[in-house]
């Protein structure tokens, strides 16, 4: 059978068809629920007395969350084995989701969430481990693949939840939580049988310990500072764009705006899954792609009218591809039982970078009351990111 699997056409088709099948919907379920929240903070302020702190770190708890369960994840992996430790994060994020929907008030609601961003790093940790396993020689496309699953997640949960609480739940609003990891089950079965017909994933070692990110590593930093780079842009670009268009008087912009930033994303994703191969490895192209998003930033901070909206969608294409490549590196850059650590070390410093950044800038917008120098941490972490992409590439194992 295993000979045929790797002889056949037709078998190789449907290999190939099932592992991006399942990486998709894998990705599907990375930000999903993190993203449930936004619609539903009148509800949460209203019904259940939430306050806006309140909401600010139940959106935000997720990425602090998801730095250091990162940690754990490496061992998770190396203890339990790949497709375990995926099982488990699937497991986690459903129940820390499903628990969120109990109106118990803001301290059972934040440990639910904490739960659920726990999850979500194991599954965030494993994601490239699988991509090299299912597609070794197609990592690229392997990770635009999973990467368009977690954008579409994420539009799903932000464009749909209002409507789809309003029009099935009404007063029981808070049980969208719930309803959206429904479907996880199923996902955790196709998971388990898929894997009978997928490259065989190596199990744990029961003798496996917890090992930390090698500090002297200098790979892992590079990467850190585009993964800062990258998701840096993602979340400025959509936590500032609100008050941008405020401080213009041009508020009526701010939902094409965001529906062409996000859109472009799902644009730009899809392209790569067909391009991205082609373009790993290459400087010039990721550092091009940094710099395009970096330029499209002025665009959207000084266009007049509703130049803004196309802006948007410019700086929202070549983020999302940024923010691809950039998970798609250490699986291109290390061997397979290197890759848990560097993941590890990457998410864990990355995110942290992130949240200091998004903080940075709310600190530096309140305090000059100009929303440009929002990007200023953004726009240093970029020029890093770029400084240090030639020698990260040239790295490889």
């Amino acid at each position: 059978m295993t000979q045929d699997t790797t002889t056949s056409p037709p078998n190789e088709l449907r290999q190939a068809l099932l592992a991006y099948g399942l990486l998709w919907c894998l990705g599907l379920y990375l930000r999903l629920t993190v993203l449930v929240v936004p619609p539903l903070i009148p509800q949460l302020k209203a019904v259940l007395g939430f306050s806006s702190s309140d909401v600010a770190i139940a959106t935000s708890l997720p990425l602090v969350t998801l730095a250091f369960g990162a940690l754990l994840a490496g061992w998770l992996l190396a203890r339990v084995g790949t497709r375990s430790s995926m099982l488990l994060g699937l497991a986690i994020m459903a129940l820390g989701s499903a628990l969120r929907s109990l109106p118990e008030g803001i301290l059972p609601f934040l440990l639910a969430t904490v739960l659920m961003g726990t999850g979500i790093a194991f599954m965030q940790t494993a994601m490239p481990v699988l991509a090299k396993l299912w597609a070794p020689g197609r990592i690229g496309r392997a990770s635009a693949v999973y990467t368009n699953g977690l954008l579409v997640g994420e539009l799903l949960a932000a464009g749909t939840t209002g409507p789809m609480a309003a029009a099935w739940l009404g007063a029981q609003w808070q049980w969208a939580f719930a309803l959206w990891v429904a479907p996880v089950p199923l996902l955790m079965l196709a998971l388990i049988v898929g894997c009978r017909h997928l490259p065989a994933m190596a199990n744990g070692s029961r003798t496996a310990s917890l090992t930390l990110p090698d500090p002297s590593d200098s790979r892992m930093w590079r990467l850190v500072a585009l993964l800062g780079a990258a998701a840096a842009l993602y979340f400025t670009g959509n936590v500032f764009l609100p008050p941008l268009l405020e401080a213009s008087e041009r508020l009526s912009l701010l939902a094409p705006s965001l529906t062409a930033l996000n859109g472009a994303q799902i644009l730009s994703s899809a392209l790569l899954i067909y391009y991205a191969d082609r373009l790993m490895g290459r400087p010039r192209p990721l550092i091009g792609i940094t710099a395009l998003a970096l330029l499209a930033l002025p665009l959207m901070l000084w266009l007049p009218g509703g130049h803004v909206v196309w802006a948007s969608g410019v700086f929202g294409f070549f983020t999302s591809a940024l923010f691809i490549f950039v998970l798609a590196l250490p699986a291109w850059l290390v061997r397979l039982d290197a890759l848990p650590r560097l993941m590890a070390g990457m998410l864990c410093f990355g995110y942290l970078l992130v949240f200091a950044i998004t903080v940075v800038g709310g600190w530096l917008n309140d305090l000059s009351g100009t929303v440009a120098l929002a990007f200023l941490p953004t726009l240093l972490i970029s020029l890093v990111a770029m400084a240090v992409t030639r020698r990260l590439l040239a790295s490889r194992q």
